[in-house]
């Protein structure tokens, strides 16, 4: 079709006959846009992205270019992930991926501080033979994973404390080396033993997810919030204190899906969800835990491909209470969410 801008005047409509199959792109491209937005500013960007597009025939078969794409992607994201001067639906929708990316970010830090706690309890147990079992020999696949753990644990730390005192810029490129480390060890786990591939990129699925969402919402219309210090502590001192009475359970026997990164994140949305009903939690509250719900859940399945006995019966257990996490905190927050006007 052609837009007011574009037919109102001679040359957007020669443009239009001789660029249809571009224009027509360009609107696909721009439906990533509120509608809202895009009623008022459609044709007015087509015909900036045509003039600067020159000649394009349909005969050339021509497409957007990748640079236009990604600023129409950019803009959506802000637009749909509004900061404090949005719209209220826009801003709250925002807000919770914000908080999602803060939640996230926090349980990554706790667990970080709970397996390090772990760790030094079995150095200290065994002295110098537990601390050979955790480093592994120089030069060995374990030794470099040992270092590549303690790198992702420290980002992680580094990056959740930064992002909850207010430098989302600082935390989101912490973020993104603690992955590259995640990526690496993941990497060096498939050389190793390739067999069990859904376990392995269970926690790269995890933290890759945790930063996408950590940059998409604390774009540059999002204003960050600084946390005082005895809230930003908190999650890190619940992560050591959970070290010290969480037991280390031994891997293969079914209570390890409890005290696993992923059953400790169960346990804690069960909790959070009874908080927000009692307290009658904001709709980004909601949300947040909502979807983290769901990521949970994703990834407890990935993690039961190949379980069995009572191991499988724990996990799925475990799957159908994040399932009702989801749907009812979902339901409630998009209810509580303010009018799209």
């Amino acid at each position: 079709r052609s837009g007011p801008l574009l037919a109102g005047c001679p040359y957007g409509r020669h443009r239009m006959n001789e660029d249809e199959l571009l224009e027509r792109r360009y609107r696909a491209v721009l439906r990533l846009l509120p509608e809202s937005y895009r009623r008022e500013r459609e044709d007015e960007m087509v015909a900036a992205f045509l003039e600067a597009a020159g000649h394009a025939p349909d005969a050339d078969n021509p497409r957007p270019r990748w640079g236009e794409v990604g600023s129409v992607v950019a803009l959506a994201v802000r637009l749909r992930l509004g900061g404090p001067d949005a719209a209220p639906r826009a801003f709250a929708h925002g807000a919770a991926v914000r908080l999602m990316a803060l939640l996230g970010l926090a349980f990554l830090a706790a667990i970080s501080v709970l397996t390090a706690v772990h760790q030094g309890s079995a150095v200290l147990a065994g002295v110098q033979q537990a601390g050979d079992l955790l480093t592994g020999a120089p030069g060995s696949a374990d030794r470099l994973l040992f270092l590549l753990d303690a790198v992702e644990s420290g980002c992680w730390v580094v990056a959740f404390t930064t992002l909850a005192r207010g430098h989302s810029r600082t935390a989101g490129r912490i973020a993104v080396l603690a992955l590259v480390a995640v990526a690496g060890s993941t990497a060096v786990r498939l050389a190793v033993d390739p067999a069990p591939w859904p376990q392995t990129f269970m926690w790269l699925t995890l933290t890759t997810v945790l930063v996408l969402v950590l940059l998409l919402g604390h774009h540059r219309d999002a204003r960050p919030v600084a946390l005082p210090w005895h809230r930003t502590a908190a999650p890190l001192a619940a992560g050591g204190v959970a070290g010290v009475f969480l037991p280390h359970t031994a891997p293969g026997t079914w209570s390890q899906l409890w005290t696993d990164p992923v059953g400790v994140g169960v346990s804690a949305l069960a909790a959070g969800a009874v908080v927000c009903a009692v307290r009658r939690s904001s709709a980004p509250w909601r949300l947040a835990l909502a979807m983290l719900a769901a990521l949970l859940m994703a990834v407890r399945l990935m993690d039961l491909s190949d379980a069995y006995g009572p191991f499988l019966i724990t996990g799925l257990a475990q799957v159908v209470l994040l399932a009702v996490l989801t749907v009812g905190l979902g339901l409630t927050g998009r209810r509580a969410l303010p009018s799209a006007v």
